[in-house]
Parts: C-alpha cells; structure tokens; sequence
C-alpha cells in the first residue's frame, strides 16, 4: 500500500464536524432545450470513467491498534449509488439557491470508510440549468489534481453517453494482515523518525538563535520590522514559520479573525472577463495575472472592511498555494507548497495596490524555497509526534481562548489555471467552474479564482456567523477591476 505523507495525514487530522477538509469542484452546465440531463447518464459517466482515475478507489487504512502510520489501500470495488447522488435545488432555483445547496451536499465531511470522494447532480434550476458538484479530500487531492482530474470525466467536445456500456472495473490491491503491518511498518517508522529527528534538530540549530533574538527585541521594545516575513515591508533574517502566531510581526486581527460558534458557511460567485483581467497587469510593469487577482481581492477586501467599520491601518495578510508539481505529477496527492503575500488594504489608490501587491508576491516567491522548508518541518514534527498533537493544536485553534494569540493570517487565496477551451460533460457545455473553499478555524475566508475559458470564474467562502452577504465581497472584486481598467492606456484596454 502506499505510504501517507504527513501532511495528508495533517489533511486528514484536521477535520472535524462542520468542517469538512474536501475541496468542492462546481461545474455549472448549460441549458438546452432537452432539460438538463437524466441522472442516470451522470452516473453513468462516473461508473464508466472514473475507474481511470487514481483516487476513484483511494480511502484510508488505518494503523492497527494505532502501531505504525494510517497509509492508504485500495477499495476492491466502488458502490456508486453510495457516491453519485442527486438533489432537486428548492425554489426559487436561482443561483444563490444552487450555491446554499451545493454547501448544504458538502457541509460534512466525507465517510472515511469509503474512498474519499463523493459527485452530486444538481437539477431543479429556473433558467434549466443543471450542475455538479465533484467533492475530493484535500488529502488525496489537491486544486491542480482535480483539474487533472477533468481530462477523466470531461471532453473536449459534445459526446453522448453510452449508456449500453459497461462500468469499468475498478482494480483493488490485497490488503494485509494486521499482523504484518504491525511487523513491517514498526521497523520502517523507526527508520522514517530517525531521519526526520535529523531533518528537525537541523532546523532547530538554525531557528533557535532566530527565535532568542526575536524574543530580545519584543522585550527591549526593538522589534520594528526585524521578524517581518518575506513580501513586508524591511523583511530580515529573524523570523517565525508563517503557520506560527508571531508577537513581532502579526497581520491585523479583522473580523474574519474572530472565533464563530456556528460552523454553518456562505459562498458567493462571480465572473470576471480573462481579457480585462489581462489587460489590467499592464499597469505596472513586471505584474502577473495572479499579481491582479490579488490586487482585485485587497480592493474588494478594503471596501468591504471599511463598510464594517473594521479597515486596519496597515496590510492584512493571505496564503496562497503554489504548485510544485514537476513532470506533470499526476492527478492524485499534495504537490503544493504555500507563500504570505501582504494585501495592502490600507492604501487608497488601486494602481498603488496593485504595485504593492507585485512587490510582495515578487518577494514572496523569491522566498518559496523557505517556506517550502518551513512547510516540511511541520511534517517532521507531525512524524515525531504523533499527528493526534497536530489535531490537538487545531482544535485548540478553533477555540475563543485561542483569538488571545495573534494571528498568522486573515485570508486565503488560491488561484488556478483551468483549460482556455470549454469543456463538455456528455453533451453539455460547462459555462463555469467554482471551487467551494475549505474552511478551517481560526482562517475563516477562503477565495479560489479560477481560470477557465474565456473568463476567471472566482469564488468566496467564508462562515455566515462573520460574513452573511458574502456577494457584497464578490461585487467587490468587479468594481475593483473597472478602477483599474480605468488606468489602463485606451491603446491597451
């Protein structure tokens, strides 16, 4: 069977009830004047196709009598009536009542005794719509994995299902004794913690001096900018992993910092035209596609805050997942490393926001390789100690006790690359792909932005207890991109 990295299994240790750890695909189809198409050619599609795919069948094992590591197995078959389901979206069947269902479908988390994904069809829509909502535990598979995945289940043009074909088989892998497990697992991890023990204490010999001269400065009030992470402003050498609370260098506490006692989430959408989006990184020489969505989030972000009540003087600060994927790395696992980029809500013109936000990613990117190791160092102290410390951490994080500790983030934003041609399930045109957002406390604002055909199709996710209108951040991000189209040479727009 093949073995558990630690961070899959931090994947898998961070969830609990109400917070599913699945990233949610929403494939919004056409509407033809057949009406949407029947569930039985949805499933048909997935019993005949998704046994192509790795993760069709991946679920965890776990260790036995908690000795060794939980690694993954095989399913030896599939029920697909258990995994393709289907739900009528209530009236008025518009869009914001498709997306509270698709959240109501993916509210908990995905059965552990079965693989770990699960598709819901979603008809009942006024205008004739239809949609599918694909879920997949980040543990098996990342953001660029499931657009891997669209190459299994989609096509490059109309094909009618075949509905006289039969399921393709699904290949399991023989499972092992407990017994034998145990035997050849607890030499191995024995093995696996010696070099992670090195990995770490070499790190450790690096970080303590960083850590005591921190301390020193926050004591004799000379901190200034001395544990700024890369992409602030006077970043040095003496910092705090990113994913620790720092007393020297922690992004503004906004309200979507705040401790919520009601898991139940929000989600909004929005299209934004790929030509504008492009047209708009010209402002500032050097400016990426990301560099721009970035910037549309930190204007929608300073409007939305500044109506709160609750825009801080400086800027907040997002991860965002970069992929690390090499040799194309396949459609199943976690190849993806994270950077902190400073979102500078505080200024007040958008083109220096823009700038800024260049700045910061620029800086940021430059510092992957340590991040990358700070990221690793985190699953070397999930193999010694056990992953149960992790999910103690992270349930402590989701505690009121723990909003006394400073903040390591406010937001995060994951952009994706999607195919620039329309893709098609069976006979009908996908005109737009979201991503329900994983949220996980203290981090209560996920925005995914995804690239797809002719447009960038961009998602909020957030908690309804912080943020019940959530389509007044997603406006947002428009009337940030007409400020700088505004900008824009007339020859260039």
């Amino acid at each position: 069977m093949p073995s558990m990295n630690s961070m899959e299994s931090i994947y898998l240790r961070l969830e609990r009830d109400g917070y599913p750890m699945d990233v949610a695909g929403i494939y919004l189809l056409e509407a033809t004047p057949e009406g949407p198409l029947p569930f039985d050619d949805i499933r048909a599609i997935f019993s005949q196709r998704m046994a192509d795919s790795p993760v069709a069948n991946r679920m965890v094992a776990h260790a036995p009598l908690g000795i060794g590591e939980d690694r993954w197995t095989q399913a030896d078959a599939v029920d697909f009536d258990a995994h393709v389901r289907h739900r009528v979206v209530p009236a008025p069947g518009d869009l914001p009542a498709m997306l509270a269902t698709a959240l109501e479908v993916s509210a908990e988390p995905l059965d552990r005794g079965r693989p770990l994904w699960q598709a819901w069809y979603l008809t009942g829509l006024a205008d004739g719509r239809a949609a599918l909502v694909l879920r997949l535990h980040h543990a098996v598979i990342d953001g660029m994995g499931m657009i891997a995945l669209q190459q299994v289940l989609l096509d490059d043009e109309p094909t009618p299902v075949l509905r006289d074909r039969e399921p393709s088989p699904v290949a399991g892998r023989e499972y092992p004794s407990l017994a034998r497990r145990a035997l050849l697992e607890i030499p191995s991890r024995l093995v696996a913690n010696t070099v992670a023990t090195q990995r770490l204490l070499g790190r450790l010999a690096a970080t303590v001096p960083q850590l005591v001269a921190s301390s020193a400065q926050l004591l004799t009030g000379a901190a200034d900018q001395g544990g700024a992470r890369a992409g602030s402003p006077g970043a040095a050498s003496i910092r705090l992993p990113g994913y620790l609370p720092s007393l020297t260098d922690a992004p503004p506490v906004t309200l979507f910092n705040q401790h919520v006692s009601d898991p139940l989430k929000s989600m909004a959408v929005t299209t934004l035209p790929f030509e504008q989006v492009q047209s708009v990184r010209r402002i500032v020489p050097g400016a990426t596609v990301n560099d721009v969505l970035l910037a549309l989030v930190t204007g929608a972000m300073r409007d939305y805050l500044a109506a709160q009540g609750d825009l801080p003087d400086g800027p907040i600060r997002t991860t965002c997942p970069v992929n690390v994927r090499t040799g194309g790395g396949g459609a199943q696992g976690n190849h993806i490393t994270t950077m902190w980029v400073e979102l500078p809500v505080h200024l007040g013109d958008p083109i220096d926001r823009l700038a800024a936000v260049r700045t910061s990613s620029a800086a940021a990117k430059e510092d992957l390789p340590r991040s990358t190791a700070e990221w690793e160092s985190l699953a070397d102290i999930g193999d010694l100690l056990l992953p149960g410390i992790v999910t103690a951490a992270m349930a402590f994080a989701g505690t009121k006790a723990f909003g006394l500790f400073p903040p390591t983030q406010n937001l995060t934003v994951s952009t994706l690359a999607g195919p620039r041609q329309p893709l098609y399930l069976a006979t009908r045109r996908i005109t737009n792909t979201f991503l329900r957002g994983i949220i996980c406390p203290p981090i209560h604002l996920f925005i995914a932005a995804i690239t797809y055909d002719q447009d960038v199709n961009v998602t909020i996710t957030t908690v309804r207890q912080l943020c019940p209108n959530p389509q007044a951040l997603a406006d947002g991000l428009r009337v940030e991109l007409d400020r700088l189209l505004a900008a824009v040479p007339r020859s260039d727009a």
